[in-house]
């Protein structure tokens, strides 16, 4: 039988501070306790319509025929630890789109990468959903997100909105409160970063990103440099900040103006003030860094 396309809200549930817990009670009780914990993450994925997946380490991969069930899932496992797994906490990601299914009930595609990306990008006690589950759900259950960031899916260069979930009353003294996005977006309209490469100013705006760096012409800025990989790296802005991401060969140097110099390989540094960076060699040894100036517009 091929495998069998369809649409799936797809969720991970990870266990934030277990490598802690593994240092606190020993290997053999640590385990226990993530079994248990895990458990109870697949009876709420049971107890909603949903199919448990896999688990994956400390993780949970689950799958569910609506959005709303999800939903009401995940609130319902961050309620239940927020009131029982003492230091242990949760970071919930969820999508909803087309999926492929296989013989062995194994799900597959777009979707569940997306789902698995900004359950990485959530951090303890947080829900975040894709675009795509917020579209998918009923407008009343829609009223329980809040609009979060705008990101760019693994795989793809166009920026997305994401949501994260309202799982705790707005009232509670526990619960963080998102900053409304109109705030937010006169924000991001005012900010600019500025490059200069090889005495050639750029700007770059929110709406550029994410902006590539490297060797190959295929980049937003092409780097002559024989110490420059071809896809050097980028530039994303991520939650009020520009984040120079690196995943090159020899690495990035960055100076902050008044700062020891920073190396980066396969790691990602905020942009802020104004200083200088240099792919593949330390600043001091680039007849031609490039200077960054992160200011208000």
């Amino acid at each position: 039988m091929p495998d069998s396309p369809t649409q799936r809200a797809i969720l991970f549930a990870d266990i934030c501070g277990s490598s802690g817990l593994y240092k606190a009670l020993g290997n053999h009780a640590a385990e226990m306790k993530i079994r248990e914990l895990l458990g109870r993450v697949i009876s709420a994925v049971a107890d909603h319509k949903g199919t448990v997946i896999k688990t994956i380490g400390d993780e949970v991969m689950a799958s569910f025929a609506k959005p709303a069930h999800a939903l009401t899932c995940s609130q319902a496992i961050q309620r239940q630890f927020h009131r029982s797994a003492g230091a242990l906490q949760l970071r919930l990601g969820a999508s909803y789109g087309d999926v492929v299914i296989n013989e062995q009930q194994d799900v597959f595609g777009d979707t569940v990468n997306d789902a698995a990306f900004v359950a990485r990008i959530a951090r303890a006690e947080e829900i975040i959903v894709t675009h795509g589950f917020f579209q998918a759900l009923p407008d009343t259950r829609a009223l329980e997100c809040r609009e979060f960031d705008r990101v760019s899916l693994k795989g793809g260069d166009e920026r997305q909105m994401i949501y994260r979930v309202q799982w705790q009353s707005e009232t509670s003294p526990s619960a963080t409160q998102v900053m409304n996005l109109v705030h937010t977006t006169q924000q991001i309209k005012r900010q600019l970063l500025t490059l200069q490469i090889q005495d050639q100013p750029l700007q770059i705006g929110p709406e550029d990103t994410p902006f590539h760096l490297g060797r190959s012409d295929q980049n937003s800025a092409v780097v002559d440099s024989q110490f420059a990989s071809r896809e050097h790296c980028h530039i994303l802005y991520r939650r009020g900040k520009y984040v120079l991401i690196d995943h090159s060969t020899n690495g990035t140097y960055v100076q902050p103006d008044g700062h020891r110099e920073i190396y980066l390989r396969r790691e990602e540094l905020p942009l802020e003030g104004q200083g200088q960076f240099s792919l593949g060699q330390p600043v001091s040894a680039n007849d031609c860094p490039l200077h960054y100036h992160n200011k208000q517009h």
